[in-house]
């Protein structure tokens, strides 16, 4: 019941979200940004219609979320870590749905022309939901969808307790990483700022699955 009535919270939700930006359609110009640099600068643009097919992701994103834990062969797990699976959907539809006014928060002047505030709202969202979901991946139960999914982790229980703890620490330096890079996306450049996520979250799962398959072979006490 409590997932029926959160579900259909964040469908209300994404309708309402996309019922705002077909109001606010007409006023947009023919063309809008549709792409910022790691400066915070628009440096891509499209016809106004990318602004509804974007503003449909959180819906299809959402309506992925719900269908998974009915599709997990280990579906009875999700039970076992409900609330931290809803959380994760929430913040997630949350987070997209706030992305999606990006192109008219810049056509309508309400983001300033120059500095990096693009990019401040994009890296801390994801900075935050990267701690946050590292703060709980540890209770995160045995499943083929949700979590640090390594071969050796789905196939026996320590293995996957051990895995999800590392994931957790490995999420929040992540997250920090993010939040870190923040202050510094103008003066680093695009270049610059993709190379350092690039290899934080790169460097990241490449230690996980590393870390999984010591536990595996007993090299991790």
């Amino acid at each position: 019941m409590k997932n029926k009535k959160l579900y259909l919270a964040l469908l209300a939700l994404c309708v309402l979200n996309f019922a705002a930006h077909l109001y606010f359609y007409p006023a947009l110009p023919d063309t809008v940004p549709t792409h910022w640099g790691f400066d915070g600068q628009a440096d891509g643009w499209g016809p106004k219609s990318t602004v509804l097919l974007l503003c449909a992701l959180p819906l299809g994103i959402l309506l992925m979320l719900a269908i998974v834990p009915k599709i997990d062969p280990r579906a009875q797990n999700y039970e076992k870590f409900g609330k931290i699976y809803r959380g994760f959907v929430v913040g997630i539809v949350i987070f997209l749905c706030a992305i999606t006014w990006l192109s008219e928060l810049t056509v309508f002047q309400v983001l300033p022309d120059s500095g990096n505030l693009t990019s401040l709202l994009v890296f801390g969202g994801c900075g935050i939901l990267f701690i946050l979901l590292g703060n709980y991946m540890p209770r995160v139960r045995q499943n083929y969808t949700f979590g640090c999914k390594t071969p050796w982790a789905l196939n026996d229980e320590h293995n996957w307790n051990r895995t999800q703890r590392m994931g957790g620490i490995v999420f929040v330096v992540i997250g920090v990483v993010f939040l870190a890079a923040m202050p510094f996306a103008k003066l680093l450049g695009e270049t610059g700022t993709l190379v350092l996520l690039l290899a934080a979250s790169l460097g990241g799962t490449v230690w996980i699955y590393l870390y999984s398959y010591l536990v595996y072979i007993g090299k991790m006490k």
